[in-house]
């Protein structure tokens, strides 16, 4: 067997167990480990039913802020601090790659003191209770300066920019509590436990999830500047070189079952945002057709391997999994991806399940 092949085999195995997809994890904290990704909205509850034998009730043991590359992400309450502190930008430079481009119309307010300004703001609008997006863009914009307050052309109206008040979820202030129909309702999250050193923690989780890696990839996950990537790797612990990445020291066997049975994960999981992506796809035509811009499909594993593509569809109280097999699945496959359609369909609103086109 060629030496890459058995690279990516060890290392793919390694990534599935730690997030949880080679075997359930018992609890939605521990299936939240590698943090879920929210975006569309129902994307980490369905991550956390490939990933957790619990019902979709426990969904709302998880606290959903913006955090990662600015989405809004679920974590458990123990890793709030290492998903918000631990993205604390440490100068102008940082501040600014962080806001995107929310900083370029500033003109009396750097970087980092517009998200003083804007998480001071989140925290006084949200203090007595949450508000439903519209609400709560409104009543931000009124207590923030006026260089705060960004053309909209979409609203037609004057709002801090998104990727500001997104922003501000690393101070610990912005969370999203619910939905009120297609809109999201904010509301201060609760108080994070303490974490020694969020920073060198999220370093940490990144390795653990998704070694072997290399401080390009981190600062690609976590919206980082390749400095700041740097100096909270150095703050990880003892780390490793494999292959051509780095890993954990204590991570360096890569032990890891070999992966078993079938998942339906979504498109934008967890396992899906490392930039290394041949690493879980190794066919590049298959890969363009899964990250898109927008819309891409979910994946079906099989043992470990993407062997097909899925989009949810609704009939009533049916979840319809439309299947696209990347390769023929033999009876026991497809019956395995069905099951998994019957256990994701209370997370999607549903009461039964069809696997269609398999």
């Amino acid at each position: 067997m060629p030496d890459t092949f058995v690279a990516r085999e060890r290392v793919l195995a390694f990534r599935l167990a730690r997030h949880h997809v080679t075997e359930r994890a018992p609890d939605a904290a521990t299936a939240a480990f590698p943090a879920l990704q929210d975006t569309p909205p129902g994307a980490a509850a369905t991550a956390l039913a490939a990933r957790a034998d619990v019902a979709p009730e426990a969904f709302d043991e998880l606290v959903v802020v913006p955090s990662l590359r600015g989405a809004a992400t679920a974590v458990a309450l123990e890793d709030l601090a290492i998903f918000t502190t631990g993205l604390e930008p440490a100068d102008e430079d940082e501040a600014k790659h962080l806001m995107g481009n929310a900083w370029k119309p500033l003109e009396r307010h750097g970087a980092l003191e517009a998200l003083d300004v804007a998480s001071e703001a989140v925290r006084e609008v949200l203090a007595d209770g949450p508000l439903i997006k519209t609400e709560f863009h409104r009543s931000l914009t009124e207590r923030v300066p006026e260089d705060l307050r960004w053309w909209c052309k979409g609203c037609d109206e004057y709002h801090v920019h998104p990727s500001l008040w997104r922003a501000t979820g690393i101070r610990g202030v912005l969370a999203i509590v619910g939905r009120d129909g297609r809109s999201p309702v904010f509301g201060a999250p609760p108080p994070a436990p303490p974490v020694e050193d969020p920073g060198g923690a999220l370093a940490r989780r990144f390795l653990q999830v998704h070694g072997p890696s290399t401080p390009l990839l981190f600062r690609y996950w976590a919206y980082l500047t390749l400095p700041h990537a740097k100096r909270l790797l150095a703050r990880a612990g003892e780390i490793a070189e494999l292959e051509d990445g780095w890993v954990l020291a204590e991570d360096a066997e890569l032990d890891a079952p070999a992966p078993r049975g079938a998942r339906l994960l979504p498109n934008l999981d967890p396992l899906a945002s490392a930039k290394d992506r041949e690493v879980l796809v190794p066919d590049e035509a298959v890969r363009k057709r899964i990250w898109k811009t927008l819309g891409g499909p979910g994946m079906a594993l099989v043992d470990g391997e993407v062997a097909g593509l899925w989009r949810p569809r609704k009939q009533g109280r049916k979840l319809v999994v439309e299947l696209e097999p990347l390769r023929r699945l033999d009876a026991a496959e497809r019956e395995a991806l069905a099951l998994e359609a019957e256990r994701l369909a209370p997370f999607r609103g549903a009461e039964t399940a069809e696997l269609a086109g398999a």
